[in-house]
């Protein structure tokens, strides 16, 4: 699936051994707006302050990174903060250093081992930028599952999604990484994926992570109500959502190149999270 905003890049690394990876997000407008809802109860998170009202007024980011390993995956934003130094990239300080900015949240995905990601997965994703992005067990989504309500032997595989809306120029994508405890179900609300029961046995974390990803011009406020009304999409076909175990978190990048009503945005916002979660299971 090709990612269609100007500005925009993606990258990843899937690492087979360990069933788990990266994906970066790099904007390559200086002046974009960034914002985040974070919703779950176990988050997993790097720099998101950053991202939230009556903080820093330039709410702008340079990267946003969605590993596994949960807070291990910390080792692979350090390489990429390091790769964005080597380039001259980020927030201005003196004449000889800029600091980038870069955002990060993880899921738990030590279902099948325990091996440890590396400083390499960081400079792998970075090595492949571009414009495509796969759909599926791969990159951050590599070692995602849903359906753990009954416990973790009861998982189905999951993955990484994308969806692209296009209305008048506006353009709006939602990528996602949906690792969720709860359950998968259709636009009419039928099951997809998962077992329903009345007897929980939540014995391990679950998280779903997203990123908005827009043509419209945002201020913070707006971005993190877009990065919200994500939430509220995922919420809608994910079921249950923000446990206490999840890590859930959506951030936005809003690259400022369009004026349009933010509620439009948020409308699509909702529709294109919807869609993005469901194309990791059509």
């Amino acid at each position: 699936m090709k990612i269609g905003i100007n500005g925009i890049k993606v990258g990843g690394y899937t690492d087979e051994k360990s069933k788990s990876g990266v994906t970066v997000i790099l904007s390559e407008i200086e002046n974009n707006t960034a914002g985040i809802s974070q919703r779950g109860g176990s988050p997993a998170t790097l720099g998101t302050d950053l991202l939230r009202p009556k903080h820093r007024g330039n709410q702008s980011v340079n990267a946003i990174v969605l590993t596994g390993r949960s807070v291990f995956g910390i080792r692979v934003v350090d390489a990429v903060l390091m790769k964005l130094f080597e380039l001259g990239v980020g927030f201005k300080i003196s004449q000889n250093l800029k600091i980038p900015i870069v955002v990060s949240a993880s899921i738990f995905d030590f279902y099948d081992n325990t091996i440890m990601p590396t400083p390499d997965w960081g400079y792998n994703a970075m090595s492949n930028l571009g414009y495509d992005i796969p759909i599926g067990r791969y990159w951050a989504g590599r070692g995602a599952t849903v359906g753990k309500l009954k416990g973790i032997k009861y998982a189905k595989p999951s993955g990484q999604g994308y969806y692209e809306i296009e209305n008048n120029n506006l353009k709006i994508g939602v990528i996602s990484v949906v690792n969720s405890i709860g359950n998968i179900y259709d636009e009419k609300g039928e099951l997809l994926v998962g077992e329903e029961t009345e007897e929980f046995k939540i014995n391990t974390p679950g998280t779903t992570l997203g990123v908005v990803i827009t043509n419209s011009k945002l201020n913070n406020s707006d971005a993190c109500r877009v990065a919200s009304s994500a939430e509220n999409g995922f919420s809608s076909v994910i079921k249950p959502y923000n446990l206490s175990l999840d890590g859930d978190t959506v951030f936005t990048i809003a690259t400022n190149e369009m004026e349009v009503p933010v509620d439009k945005v948020i409308a699509l916002t909702y529709e294109a999270s919807r869609e993005s979660v469901l194309s990791i299971f059509k």
